[in-house]
């Protein structure tokens, strides 16, 4: 059966959910799309659904559903006598936003060390910010290194668990080693 409309909670939900996800720089819609798929309590949604509920165009469905699909958000799902794309919420949203930002900052990393060799990255401004955000970006990828692995553990613990007040020793021993090679190259 599908969703026929949203209730008062659920666009309460949907509106908190997107005003947040702009902040993290996220756009809208797509914002509003999760925020569908991660308070519905149906298996999936098919494109018309979103565009009905959302009150959206299919291109601008179109559009965020391949964004989401491609940072690991949601999942395009294959369903028996249906040619109609269906969409769900990964069941960990936040563990795909952690691994996408993760690859966001090596990327970042290598384009600006890569800049660093070059004559206009040679020069001493370009040079100082080349420098302090390559070094920022290896820095946030050590607290990375291990934060996948640490959010797996604590989603998985009892409900009662309060978050860790500290990194985990064996992460802040990590980050500390890696910051003393880096400091002796």
């Amino acid at each position: 059966m599908a969703l026929d409309s949203l209730s008062d909670e659920m666009i309460d939900f949907i509106d908190r959910f997107t005003d947040a996800w702009e902040l993290m720089r996220g756009k809208r819609i797509t914002g509003r799309v999760l925020g569908l798929l991660i308070i519905t309590d149906e298996p999936s949604l098919t494109s018309a659904d979103l565009v009905r509920l959302l009150d959206a165009s299919p291109g601008t469905i179109s559009t965020a559903t391949r964004s989401l699909m491609g940072s690991g958000y949601i999942t395009r799902l294959s369903v028996s006598h249906s040619r109609v794309a269906h969409f769900r919420a990964e069941e960990d949203v936040w563990g795909a936003f952690l691994s996408r930002e993760k690859v966001g900052l090596q990327r970042m990393g290598e384009v600006l060390r890569t800049a660093m060799s070059t004559s206009v990255g040679s020069e001493p401004a370009p040079a100082r910010r080349l420098r302090n955000g390559s070094r920022y970006m290896a820095w946030v990828d050590q607290f990375h290194h291990n934060l996948l692995d640490q959010w797996r553990t604590y989603r998985d613990q009892d409900e009662d668990t309060p978050p860790p007040a500290q990194l985990p020793d064996e992460m802040i021993a990590a980050i500390r080693q890696k910051s003393e090679r880096s400091d002796r190259e």
